[in-house]
Order: C-alpha cells, then sequence, then structure tokens
C-alpha cells in the first residue's frame, strides 16, 4: 500500500471530488481514478461512492479514513526528523501533562535551547497517561507527568513538589482559612476528571473522609483558564494547582485559602525510557534538564 495513494484518498474525501484533486495535484481524472481502483483493490472492499454530492465515503472508506490520520501523523513527524537529520539538527520531542506544559515547561524549553542550540525541542501536552503511552510508544524522547508511572519499561524521577491550592477572589471570601465542613456551603468551580489535579482532590477528599459531591459544584469545567477566569469573577471557590496561579496571585486577582490539615500533593515526575537513553536525547540533554527544572519552571 503505497503512501501517495493514501494521501490522494485523503484529499479526495476532503474534497468530495476527484476532479478537483485531479487538477490540484495535476493528474487526468482516469489517472487519479486508477491510483484509487488500485487502493481498493490493495484493501479489497470498495472506498468510494459517487454521489449527486460528489464522493462519499463507504463505512470501509470511513474506517481507512481514521487509520490514515493516524498514519499521516507518524509520516510527518518522520520526515520532520529525516530533514533535520539532513542538516545536523536533531528534533527532541517532549510531551507533558496539560498543567506542567502550559504553565511550567517553556522557561525550562527556552533554557534547553540556549544551551543546545543544534537541537529543536517540540513539546505538546496531553494526559499523564497519553504522555506515559507515547514515550513507551518512542513516540517521543522526555516525558513530564503528574504522579507516577509502574511502568518497568520507563524511568522515572520526581523533579518537583506542588501543591494543588484553595483558591478565590479577595471580593468573594475575606477570611485565609476554612475547614471543608465550611467549603460545603460555598459554591465551588472544578476541573473535569481527564485533570489530574481533579483525580487527585477526589482521591485526598476520600483520606480525609469527604466525597466531592459532598460538596457544593456549581460547575465542572474543561480548561483551566476557565476555571481561573469564574473565580476571579467572584463565582466560587476552586482547587489548583499553585504553578497554574502564580500570576493570578501575584496581581491579587486570586488568594490562597489554607485549609487546616488538609494538603493536596502535586508532584511531577520525568519519564524516559530505561536502560538507555533515546537515540534522539543524548544523555546531556537529560541530565542537563533534570538539573535545571526546578529552577527554571516558569
Amino acid at each position: 500500500m503505497q503512501i501517495e495513494h493514501l494521501i490522494l484518498f485523503h484529499k479526495i474525501a476532503s474534497e468530495k471530488s476527484i476532479s478537483k484533486v485531479a487538477e490540484e495535484c495535476h493528474l487526468s481524472q482516469p489517472a487519479l481514478s486508477q491510483q484509487m481502483k488500485k487502493l481498493e483493490d490493495e484493501v479489497g472492499l470498495r472506498l468510494l461512492d459517487r454521489s449527486n454530492r460528489g464522493i462519499e465515503l463507504t463505512e470501509s472508506g470511513r474506517a481507512v479514513y481514521r487509520y490514515f490520520l493516524q498514519i499521516i501523523d507518524s509520516y510527518e513527524n518522520m520526515q520532520e526528523e529525516i530533514e533535520n537529520l539532513k542538516s545536523y539538527n536533531g528534533i527532541i520531542r517532549i510531551f507533558a501533562s496539560h498543567v506542567v506544559g502550559q504553565y511550567a515547561l517553556p522557561c525550562s524549553i527556552h533554557k534547553m535551547s540556549e544551551k543546545f542550540p543544534n537541537y529543536n525541542f517540540a513539546l505538546s501536552t496531553m494526559t499523564s497517561s497519553e504522555v506515559t503511552r507515547k514515550i513507551l510508544d518512542d513516540k517521543g524522547s522526555i516525558g513530564f507527568i503528574v504522579g507516577e508511572t509502574q511502568s518497568p519499561d520507563l524511568v522515572c524521577k520526581k523533579i518537583y513538589e506542588d501543591k494543588v491550592h484553595l483558591v478565590c477572589s479577595e471580593r468573594f471570601y475575606k477570611g485565609n482559612q476554612l475547614t471543608l465542613d465550611e467549603l460545603k456551603k460555598f459554591p465551588l468551580i472544578t476541573l473535569v476528571d481527564s485533570f489530574s489535579s481533579r483525580r487527585i482532590l477526589n482521591r485526598t477528599l476520600k483520606q480525609s473522609g469527604c466525597d466531592i459531591k459532598d460538596f457544593n459544584v456549581l460547575m465542572n469545567l474543561d480548561s483551566i483558564e476557565s476555571v481561573k477566569a469564574s473565580a476571579i469573577a467572584n463565582l466560587g471557590f476552586t482547587f489548583l494547582p499553585y504553578m497554574a496561579i502564580k500570576k493570578e496571585i501575584y496581581l491579587k486577582q486570586l488568594k490562597l485559602v489554607e485549609i487546616p490539615g488538609f494538603t493536596v500533593n502535586y508532584d511531577l515526575h520525568m519519564i524516559y525510557k530505561k536502560n538507555e537513553y533515546p537515540y534522539d536525547a543524548p544523555a546531556d540533554i537529560i541530565d542537563y534538564f533534570i538539573s535545571i527544572v526546578d529552577e527554571t519552571f516558569c
């Protein structure tokens, strides 16, 4: 199965027209149709249907289309890496959980770029479980996750200690502390469960004999910026990692409220493949990263 045939198939599926794609790619329509016929023969199923609305994908075509998106992502990454190698540059792919990737790592990566100018550093954010899977699958060199991984194939080093704090605006609550029982009387804005900080909060509450369902949850949001904006607008309390709210605390848009005897740890770990450093991340890069992370987190 040729990647060129799959690329043309993707274009046809997007444009819903063989003629448009043929013109765009400087091919005759019969030649393009013949290439699609070869692809269908290789798959063993019909992929395209002609209709009054143009070209439509069959059920088999939709399946091929979904997998093609994964294939082309890997193919483009390979081409990018090969081009970097040709120009004597390496690309260091870094995957991080959303909070650390968005709020903490940019300054560290800038420092790394200054130290290793012949390398390009590419950062992508996703859930901690996705980060772990990417590193295990050799899709990247270095990962940053919340909590630890139990994978025997990965080195997992704790590199930063943070806390999830209860915060609100100055106008919303005048005091500096309250108990968990008192907190239940106020509206609470939370992140959805896909965020590590939310899952850690749930677990810590249960260890303290509480459940998130016991609280007056006003909203479950899928963006830290949305949660912060809601708290700044005096809509309620929220729990967020300190690294995500440092600026707002400094600007006095939010303030920390202590809950005596209640601490939510938010420890960050760096992961990479065990027994050997990844081929595209020399040992000195990983060692230097470890040495500067704590001081350069934004």
